[in-house]
């Protein structure tokens, strides 16, 4: 037997404009990042991590990055909590904003250059570290996925969100798969690569909520 759907709270003023800065946050941090594969190639995307960036001379665009996706987390989670009504939604909400606090010491404080081990790592380079593993985006992806499907004016997102979702999820499994036992990076070792796979997957995912979240505010203005 089908579940029954359950009617929407109606986004309000607050959430529809918390649901349009995540998507302006996420094309900034999207138009960023390409910005700096161009302004600083020497660093070879498929094995140098994108937190690298800022330790080039455009540096500040990578910490400016950073703070824009935790823009886009922290918005999305506003506004959409209307629309939470179960628990793993809540948790989803949870683990969403602790990926956000992450997101955010991971901007403030810059990497170690790939080459220093784990031994030798600086107090930024050791928070920088840190701060990223708080950043379980995909795994909040799905469960405010599941959350929302039981929302009438969600369910035409469905196949959008539970695809995006779960493309998010397999790229953090396969860039974990990608990081070397010993610890040791170099070329043909491609987690720059898939961790790249990975960031885009939840900014798209965070962008499509954002989205359909102001289609929802505007339709109730009309």
């Amino acid at each position: 037997m089908a579940k029954q759907l359950v009617m929407a709270k109606p986004i309000t003023v607050l959430g529809s404009r918390f649901a349009r800065t995540s998507i302006i946050a996420g094309a900034l941090f999207v138009l960023l990042l390409s910005s700096l594969h161009l302004l600083q190639p020497e660093f070879d995307p498929t094995w140098r991590f994108i937190s690298e960036y800022a330790l080039g001379d455009f540096g500040w665009m990578m910490h400016l990055a950073f703070g824009l996706m935790a823009v886009a987390q922290i918005s999305v989670a506003i506004a959409i909590f209307p629309h939470i009504r179960t628990v793993t939604g809540y948790i989803g909400l949870v683990i969403l904003g602790i990926s956000a606090i992450g997101v955010i010491i991971a901007g403030i404080f810059a990497t170690d250059p790939i080459s220093v081990s784990p031994d030798d790592a600086t107090f930024s380079g050791s928070m920088h570290s840190f701060g990223a593993m708080l950043d379980y985006t995909p795994v909040a992806a799905l469960l405010i996925s599941l959350s929302l499907f039981r929302l009438d004016v969600w369910r035409p997102m469905k196949r959008v969100l539970f695809t995006s979702a779960i493309i998010a999820i397999v790229a953090m499994l396969v860039f974990v798969l990608q990081i070397p036992q010993d610890g040791q990076f170099e070329p043909g070792v491609l987690a720059g690569l898939f961790g790249r796979f990975l960031i885009l997957a939840d900014i798209a995912w965070l962008i499509i909520i954002g989205i359909h979240t102001a289609k929802l505010s505007a339709s109730k203005q009309v």
